[in-house]
């Protein structure tokens, strides 16, 4: 299992994504261990929105950018579209395939993991989520981690000028989410530029309505009750000899497959039969792996599966973006779809210019035709 791709094409990077896009300083929050630690945050060139526009004179072809998007139907005639999204980007993101734009189109919803752009605009959630991360036994980072781990970690997030004294008040969650960031940062990625963010300005800006898959602070629970141990682990795959460039390479290559549209379970992560950056493991830590696997995708993908499914069967057409890794594999989002009896069709160029109808108004003309068809019978009697 490739533990930094799953969180970058699985999660929507709500604490890390927060961090940059709000511009958020840590020093809002009273220091649990001392007052008088630098509160100094990096700046971000973000927009108050959590949205940066596109460059000015791009030059990007429209062929370049082709992720998978897929239709998904019931027996019923009842359909939903599918997206795997990419949690940081690059300004591709603009300049999505006429498929996906045919598609996007007809779509009266967007159905993301969270609002993103909701909770920026709510303090209080962003104070909490600090404060739920913050430790309160008197311990510090440095307390639960190996020594050497810690003080890589800390040369790396100086080198990319992400450390902060104050986050060694903070529990591993943050530390990951930092990493993580950096990494996508030194890959030329933007969280402010998620395809899930994009997507959701996108849908305010044309009065689609915005569907929330899971919540915010499932998230940030998810995340924060992750054991030690475990977190140690994930911790120890940016540290590594070597693992923090590797990771960047594997970022850029992760991108690039799904701008391609050739994610497989593997590139995503999502194949836990991969190998763990060749790191041998122990029993337990295998054990461990197993678990964090079980609660990231699998559990995950049967709920967010569900929820595809309810929003398949309302009177509105949805456009269903969430992480690229629930998608694939046996465990994925299509798999389980199959398994509920949907067909599912990929999209492609030959899709771009079709003029695509609702279940809700195919129904209504095939009652008008019966309706039709019975007055004639009845005229002719």
């Amino acid at each position: 299992m490739k533990l930094q791709k799953i969180i970058s094409s699985c999660l929507v990077l709500a604490i890390s994504s927060l961090f940059i896009l709000s511009g958020c300083h840590l020093h809002v929050i009273d220091d649990p261990q001392s007052s008088q630690s630098s509160s100094s945050s990096p700046t971000t060139s973000s927009s108050r929105s959590g949205v940066v526009e596109p460059s000015d004179n791009l030059d990007i072809s429209p062929d370049e950018i082709t992720p998978a998007v897929w239709k998904v139907s019931d027996e019923n005639g009842n359909y939903i579209y599918m997206m795997g999204s990419i949690h940081a980007a690059d300004d591709s993101v603009y300049h999505m395939p006429g498929y996906f734009e045919t598609a996007f189109s007809q779509c009266d919803s967007l159905a993301v993991e969270i609002d993103i752009s909701s909770v920026l605009t709510d303090m209080t959630s962003i104070i909490d989520m600090y404060k739920k991360m913050a430790y309160t036994d008197g311990t510090k980072i440095s307390d639960h981690i190996p020594k050497q781990s810690y003080d890589r970690l800390v040369e790396i997030l100086k080198e990319n000028n992400l450390y902060n004294n104050l986050y060694d008040n903070y529990k591993p969650v943050l530390w990951t989410s930092l990493m993580e960031n950096a990494a996508l940062m030194k890959a030329g990625l933007d969280t402010s530029k998620g395809v899930d963010t994009v997507l959701i300005n996108r849908a305010n800006n044309e009065n689609k309505e915005v569907l929330e898959v899971e919540s915010f602070d499932f998230q940030i629970d998810l995340l924060n009750n992750l054991p030690d141990e475990l977190n140690a682990m994930l911790l120890e795959q940016y540290v590594a000899d070597g693992a923090f460039d590797k990771q960047v390479t594997d970022t850029i290559e992760l991108y690039d497959h799904w701008k391609k549209g050739t994610l497989t379970a593997e590139a995503t992560g999502a194949d836990t039969t991969a190998s763990t950056n060749e790191v041998s493991l122990t029993p337990e830590q295998e054990k461990l792996l197993e678990d964090y696997n079980n609660t990231l995708l699998v559990e995950r993908n049967k709920n967010m599966a569900n929820k595809a499914e309810e929003y398949m069967q309302s009177d509105n057409v949805v456009m269903f973006v969430v992480g690229a890794a629930h998608f694939y594999g046996d465990n994925g989002i299509l798999q389980l779809m199959k398994d509920k009896g949907c067909t599912v069709i990929q999209l492609t160029e030959k899709d771009a210019d079709k003029t695509l109808q609702t279940s809700k108004d195919i129904s209504a003309e095939t009652q008008q035709d019966r309706s039709d068809a019975q007055l004639s019978q009845q005229n002719a009697a």
